[in-house]
């Protein structure tokens, strides 16, 4: 669960990212239905389903499909709540922040996973 909500935090600070970046510097009409609020929604719904696709991929030792499914599914969910660090990084160190975040992010989501490979091969051999 650890890797996939880590890659969903990786996803949706990126598209935080890209939307500060895409924003226009003055609010105006044309901001609610421009491309900045196409990518928050799209990478945002992204980002969930990464999480719980990393979760179903790295859940292969969970033999139910009904057990792994809720887990990818709770996992899509739960990325909810670190989710909030994207407004944090955003605040504290604005693009810089949201960047790091990322990096940081993926290296948690490719370590837990790579530890949630080792450990399914070794309970496989067992």
């Amino acid at each position: 669960m650890g890797s996939g909500m880590a890659f969903g935090l990786t996803i949706v600070s990126l598209t935080v990212l890209g939307v500060d970046v895409v924003r226009p510097s003055t609010p105006g009409p044309t901001m609610a239905a421009g491309p900045a609020f196409y990518l928050l929604v799209f990478g945002t719904l992204g980002g969930l389903v990464l999480a719980g696709v990393v979760a179903w991929g790295l859940l292969p030792p969970i033999v139910s499909t009904y057990r792994r499914g809720g887990i990818s599914i709770v996992t899509a969910f739960a990325t909810v709540l670190p989710m909030l660090l994207c407004m944090v990084a955003n605040q504290l160190a604005g693009r810089a922040g949201l960047a790091g975040l990322a990096v940081l992010a993926l290296a948690l989501a490719v370590g837990l996973g790579t530890l949630a490979r080792r450990v399914g091969a070794a309970g496989a051999g067992a």
